[in-house]
């Protein structure tokens, strides 16, 4: 099995750190909204891979967190502050929305399933080690990492410093903060201030009272469940730089141990109308509006047609000829199934062998989906995650 590998920009072999067993790191929602498009692109297509990994006789593990504290004021705190409810309850309540939509896509519910706010002390054991190894200072309650102490700091986006900053600036980084040696260190703990809001929590530590930073969090899950290293890490490709960026430089900091991430894999955008599916440009298409129209057959059908890595853009009459395309497929299986019952005949084994060296080269699901339309396999599509009638 071949799979493309962010880190070295290249295809690689697939050899994972133990021969039976792979660990699996997802990137999660911060909840604060409703699922979109560009989310369940990204969960579903890491699903395949965790059904497809199964399927090949692995024991995968599979991790996946919730951002529901960090050290940013915008997005839950501020929602939360304008509704007028505890910012914890705002992030319960549209994670589980988050659930029911991909329930409702058949999505492969993690083996940890981690809460930000239910892992704070892992985080602190982190920081607490990049202290004593001199590569973090602490400045009026609050802990930064030296990013000058890093000497390949950039080797997965392959950024420069200009290049960063732009970036950085995008993601709302603090780049402004006059605490900070450099623009870029990475805050991993922010320290709370006597006026600080009262909607804003703080958290107990060793550094004063304040919250955790986004970054250090997925290393501190990570490791809180699978140790100092891992196979797979996933997310997004917008979260390249600077969020999985610093999860490398703060986890082989504190450990030493290189790599921290065996291959990391990173799923293209979605876009509507011209541009990135985003709230600031008012153009997201709802998970759960598109299955009040289409089943959740054709909904995974189109976001498999197109290949994991590749940048996309969603146009409803392609919803519409997957729905098509599915209900077509489901009625050939149903036929052949009944045929096969009366007959007892089992099903072709090339089909799986097919099957399997197209997923092999990169977990091609949109040449698996060509395949298997000609040649219909309940079995096939029930490794894609498809839910057909029996």
């Amino acid at each position: 099995m071949k799979i493309y590998n962010s880190l070295t920009n290249k295809l690689e072999e697939f050899k994972p750190l133990k021969p039976d067993k792979i660990t699996i790191y997802i990137c999660g929602i911060t909840p604060y909204d409703t699922t979109h498009l560009g989310h369940a692109f990204t969960y579903i297509s890491f699903d395949v891979l965790i059904r497809y990994l199964r399927f090949k006789g692995y024991q995968v593990i599979y991790t996946q967190n919730v951002t529901d504290i960090n050290d940013r004021d915008k997005d839950i705190l501020e929602k939360a502050k304008q509704q007028k409810i505890p910012w914890n309850r705002l992030a319960d309540y549209w994670t589980e929305k988050f659930l029911e939509d991909m329930r409702a896509l058949n999505w492969t519910f993690p083996d940890h399933y981690l809460k930000a706010s239910e892992q704070i002390p892992s985080m602190i054991r982190l920081i607490r080690k990049l202290i004593k190894n001199s590569l973090a200072y602490q400045i009026k309650g609050s802990v930064y990492l030296d990013i000058s102490e890093i000497k390949d700091f950039g080797k997965l986006s392959k950024l420069t410093k200009d290049q960063m900053l732009k970036v950085a600036k995008d993601f709302e980084e603090d780049l402004d903060n006059p605490e900070k040696k450099n623009p870029l260190d990475i805050t991993l703990w922010r320290g709370s201030t006597p006026s600080q809001a009262s909607h804003i929590p703080s958290f107990n530590s060793p550094f004063g009272k304040g919250r955790p930073g986004w970054h250090i969090e997925c290393s501190a899950m990570s490791m809180s469940t699978f140790g100092e290293t891992i196979d797979i890490h996933g997310g997004g490709s917008d979260l390249i730089f600077p969020h999985h960026e610093a999860e490398i430089a703060q986890s082989e900091a504190a450990t030493g141990k290189i790599p921290f991430v065996k291959y990391w894999m990173h799923t293209g955008t979605v876009s509507y109308k011209g541009a990135k599916m985003s709230k600031s440009k008012e153009n997201l298409v709802m998970v759960s509006d598109l299955l009040k129209k289409y089943s959740a057959n054709a909904l995974r059908f189109l976001l498999l047609s197109n290949h994991w890595r590749n940048n996309w853009e969603y146009k409803e009459e392609d919803l519409q000829k997957a729905q098509k395309n599915v209900e077509l497929i489901e009625s050939v299986i149903a036929a052949s199934e009944a045929e096969s019952d009366s007959a007892k005949r089992p099903e072709s084994e090339d089909i799986p062998k097919a099957f399997t060296e197209i997923m092999d080269q990169d977990l091609d699901t949109p040449k698996a989906l060509e395949f298997l339309s000609k040649f219909p396999s309940a079995r096939m599509f029930d490794i894609l995650g498809f839910r057909l009638e029996k």
